[in-house]
Formats: structure tokens, C-alpha cells, sequence
């Protein structure tokens, strides 16, 4: 069947071979009258297997049940002799016991005749036809024998070929997971390098931040400044509990003890307060001004006042005039005296508004400064919790 095969797909591309460059559809038949060739062969192949195995499942059926036959018989041949058993038994198992040794002997006879008829030394015609008996029914046992330890091996075969298919895909799983495995490990490595990086450079910025900070505290120290920290407690986010590490701005010794002399609360509350108070200052200074000024024009109009009356009364009574004079002038001097203390003290209190003007100019100029400063570390404090 192969040779018949194999021969006519030989004449196939033969045939085909000159035409293969001008005649693409030919070559193309050709291919697959080859390949259906092929898968026929092959499956008769199968077939074959098939029919063989199914054979060799059926001898081997046979000589199981035929040992089985055997053992029974065997089994009923042992029993052994008492005086009730007639001679025939006797007789009869001394037969067998003939028979088996004949058939020994006959065995190894025609396993010495195969041997030789097998290498050639004997020739069929010079064989007797009980020879020729024995001799067949030994190859037909070898046959059977071998076509059950074929089957056998074959069923071995396909049980094997399963296992190895088996441990094939045990191993292709295997190397799937070691790949996976690499892979996670290629990515777990690159993060870490990643993750390594990162913290060499938080490490850095966190010294250069050290340094900066110590700088900061020895130029405040020098200058003699102080760190002002609020009192107030932001409760916005996270705030809360940095608010009571940063401070909220830097501001000279006096600043600081006119600051907690205010009492408690924070820089704009305080800031507050003092513009309050120069608020009701100026307000007061404007009263007294005002007052001042009545007093002035009031002066002015005695003064007047005073001639004209001098004048038109220079007939009155001495004693009377003496005691108007006299009023007068005590009430000119009072006004006098108390156009004096209220000139002191407008004078006073303009000293006191220019005194707390400079302070508020600072104070604001501080508060200035603050402000930078608590955006400054607003934005770093920002910063460092984004890291």
C-alpha cells in the first residue's frame, strides 16, 4: 500500500514537475491528491492497529479463560488417593501424568524443529505431516503470544505516550508560571530601584531642609529675633496638628512682650485690639480738639468783650466794677489754665498718636513679614505632605 502510494505520488510530481512554473492550479492538485494519499494511508494504518489489538484482545480472553478451564481441571486431577478410589483413577492420572511428560518432550521436539526449520536446516517436504501439525500449532501459539504481548506493549505505549503528554503540559505549565514569575520579579526589581531613588532623594532634600532650618535659627538668634507661634488652632484638614509646630512668623523682643501683654488670642486679634484702642484714642483726641477750639473762640469773645465793657461802665461803682474785674480775670485765668492743660494734654495725646502710628506702621510691616513667612511654610509644609 505505501510502495503503491508512494508511486504514484512520485508519478504525480513527475507529471507535474515541468508544468509546475506555468500551471499553479495542477501543482496545487497535486499537493493534495498527495496529502489525501497520505491520510488514507495513515488511517489504514489505524485500522490495521485497530483490528490487531481487537485480535489480540480476543486470544488473550481465550487463554485466560482456557488457563482458567486448566486450573479447574488441574485442581480436580489433584485430589489425592484414598483406599475408596478405584485403580481406573489411578490408571487414569498416570495416563495424564504420560501425557503431559509426551507432551513435554513433544514440545521441546518441535521447538528444536522450529529452530531448525527457522534457521533453514530443514526443508517442509522431508517434515512429517504430525511434524508439520506440531509445528503449526507452535507458530500459531508464538503468534498469539506475540500478537498479546503486542497489544500489550501497545496499550503500554499509548498509557506512556498519555503520561508524557501528561508531564509535557506539567511542564509547560511549569515554565509559564517561572516566566510569570521572572516577570513579576523584573517588575518588583524596577520598582524597587524606583522606590530607592525616591528615598535617596527624599533623604537629601530632608538634609538640605535640616540646614536650612539650622541656618534659619542661628540668623534669628543673631539678629535677636523671635519665632512668633499663633495660639490659634486651625481645624481645616490636617492643619490642626501642625499648627502648633510652625511657627506663624518672626518678630523682635519688644513686638513679642507687647504682644503677650495684650493677653491671649491670635496676631489679628491682638492687631485688632490695638487699632481699637488707637481708634478711641483719635476719636478722643478729636473731642478734646473740638473742645479746645470752643474754649479758644470762647476766649476770644471775653477778650473782646472786655474793653467794651471797660468803657461803658466807667461810671459804675468802683467796688462793683472791682468785683466784675475781678471775676473776669479769675474766669479769663481759669480758661487760660484750662486752655493750657488742654493744649498739654492734645499735645500729649498727638505724641501718643504719633508714638502708636510708628507702632502700627511696624506691627503692620511685621505682620507683613508674617504673612510671607507663613505662606513660605505653608508652601513647604504643602510640599513635604505631598512627599
Amino acid at each position: 500500500m505505501s510502495s503503491s502510494t508512494s508511486s504514484r505520488y512520485r508519478e504525480s510530481a513527475a507529471v507535474t514537475a515541468p508544468t509546475k512554473v506555468h500551471d499553479q492550479h495542477s501543482t496545487s492538485f497535486a499537493e493534495e491528491h498527495a496529502l489525501d494519499a497520505i491520510a488514507k494511508e495513515a488511517e489504514l494504518r489505524l485500522q490495521n492497529q485497530r483490528e490487531q489489538n481487537r485480535e489480540a484482545r480476543q486470544l488473550r480472553h481465550k487463554e485466560l479463560e482456557k488457563k482458567a478451564r486448566d486450573d479447574d481441571g488441574g485442581d480436580s486431577t489433584s485430589t489425592p488417593v484414598t483406599p475408596s478410589t478405584p485403580m481406573s483413577s489411578s490408571r487414569s492420572r498416570i495416563m495424564n501424568i504420560d501425557g503431559t511428560n509426551n507432551n513435554a518432550m513433544g514440545a521441546t521436539t518441535n521447538s528444536l524443529l522450529l529452530q531448525k526449520f527457522l534457521n533453514g536446516d530443514t526443508d517442509l517436504r522431508s517434515i512429517e505431516q504430525r511434524d508439520l501439525r506440531r509445528l503449526l500449532s507452535e507458530l500459531e501459539t508464538k503468534y498469539k503470544t506475540s500478537m498479546i504481548a503486542n497489544s500489550s506493549m501497545y496499550n503500554e505505549k499509548q498509557a506512556l505516550r498519555y503520561q508524557v503528554d501528561t508531564f509535557k503540559d506539567i511542564l509547560d505549565e511549569h515554565y509559564e508560571t517561572l516566566n510569570q514569575a521572572k516577570r513579576q520579579l523584573k517588575e518588583k526589581s524596577k520598582d524597587f530601584d524606583l522606590q530607592k531613588r525616591t528615598l535617596t532623594e527624599l533623604q537629601r532634600e530632608h538634609n538640605q531642609l535640616k540646614e536650612i532650618l539650622a541656618h534659619r535659627e542661628k540668623l534669628i538668634q543673631e539678629s535677636g529675633m523671635q519665632l512668633l507661634i499663633g495660639d490659634e488652632v486651625v481645624r481645616n484638614n490636617s492643619e490642626e496638628k501642625l499648627s502648633s509646630v510652625f511657627p506663624t512668623g518672626i518678630v523682635s523682643q519688644e513686638t513679642l512682650a507687647l504682644l503677650n501683654s495684650l493677653g491671649k488670642g491670635s496676631i489679628d486679634e491682638k492687631l485688632k485690639r490695638i487699632l481699637n484702642e488707637k481708634r478711641e484714642q483719635f476719636e478722643q483726641i478729636v473731642k478734646l480738639k473740638s473742645e479746645l477750639d470752643e474754649e479758644k473762640t470762647r476766649l476770644r469773645t471775653l477778650e473782646k468783650q472786655i474793653p467794651k465793657f471797660n468803657d461803658t461802665n466807667q461810671n459804675v461803682n468802683s467796688q462793683t466794677d472791682s468785683e466784675q474785674q475781678k471775676q473776669l480775670t479769675k474766669e479769663i485765668t481759669d480758661l487760660k489754665n484750662r486752655l493750657q492743660r488742654l493744649e498739654a494734654d492734645n499735645l500729649s495725646l498727638q505724641q501718643e498718636n504719633k508714638r502708636y502710628d510708628a507702632q502700627l506702621k511696624r506691627h503692620k510691616q511685621q505682620t507683613d513679614d508674617a504673612e510671607r513667612v507663613e505662606e513660605d511654610l505653608k508652601q513647604e509644609r504643602r510640599r513635604l505632605q505631598r512627599e
